[in-house]
């Protein structure tokens, strides 16, 4: 049997004690540090700067591999600020309106950082600017730059059982004036649309005065007399028509329908002559 040389066994256990050193000193640090609330011990932490800050939270699984990564929580906040704020112009699926279409071959091809600065900014085309305007904080602007490079939401399918179920009448037709009973020149009203409060005002164009102001859907946009000419048709971007009656003594909502999930149309102030 060979034998070890004295000075060469030596060398061995040296080396055999320094490989061991790391893992010895690893637990000694382990057993001094305390767990970390997400249960990496305060070592683990130093050496790999622990879970990541969203490692707790739900996120938002875009269909588009591209798209900048989302929370769930952002993604809900970011679909309703874009219903407030954009859908009127974009359109709910993004396709364009009176403003230009914002579908993901756009949007991931500017990136966020230039789509922060477009929504921050505005343009002079007509884009508001909606964080020097204090509309949006920058962390919003940011959520919203992140929000259109992800696919837009599907609406959901609205049918008639749907819109059947929403129908309210508030003056039924039989109780209804027969004849008209204000004196107002209803070919000079004018239906002014008071856009985040979800009202209209009507107002009485040959005296300037408000006749009523009439809780209605969200961000009515458009406006149209009934054919007979006694009724005033209103519909909101979330598509709630509200029927009222220019004939009773003060004008007002007699019955009203949500015929879909959402509509978009353009514009934020609207006055027509009725």
């Amino acid at each position: 049997m060979p034998q070890i040389c004295p000075k060469l066994k030596r060398v061995t256990v040296a080396l055999a004690a320094l490989a061991a050193l790391p893992l010895a000193v690893g637990i000694a640090l382990a057993a001094d540090q305390p767990a970390a609330k997400d249960g990496h011990s305060g070592a683990e932490v130093k050496y790999q700067a622990g879970g990541s800050p969203l490692a707790g939270e739900e996120m938002h699984q875009s269909v588009n591999p591209k798209a900048p990564p989302m929370t769930e929580a952002e993604f809900q906040k970011g679909k309703q600020i874009y219903f407030q704020r954009c859908a009127g112009c974009h359109g709910v699926l993004r396709k364009g309106a009176t403003g230009k279409p914002l579908t993901t071959d756009k949007t991931l091809t500017n990136g966020t950082e230039y789509l922060k600065t477009f929504i921050k900014y505005g343009s002079p085309a007509g884009m508001p600017n909606w964080g020097t305007s204090g509309e949006l904080t920058d962390q919003e602007v940011d959520l919203m730059a992140r929000y259109v490079q992800q696919e837009p939401p599907t609406p959901p399918e609205y049918g008639i059982k749907d819109m059947e179920a929403t129908w309210k009448v508030v003056v039924p037709a039989d109780k209804r004036p027969t004849k008209k009973m204000n004196s107002y020149n209803i070919d000079n009203l004018l239906s002014v649309t008071l856009r985040d409060a979800g009202q209209i005002a009507l107002i009485d164009g040959d005296t300037k005065k408000i006749i009523n102001i009439i809780p209605t859907s969200y961000a009515v946009h458009i406006t149209r007399m009934s054919a007979s000419g006694r009724y005033l048709y209103v519909i909101g971007r979330d598509a709630r028509i509200n029927l009222i009656d220019l004939w009773m003594e003060k004008p007002d909502t007699v019955a009203e329908i949500k015929i879909g999930a959402g509509s978009a149309f353009g514009g934020n102030l609207q006055v027509q002559r009725l």
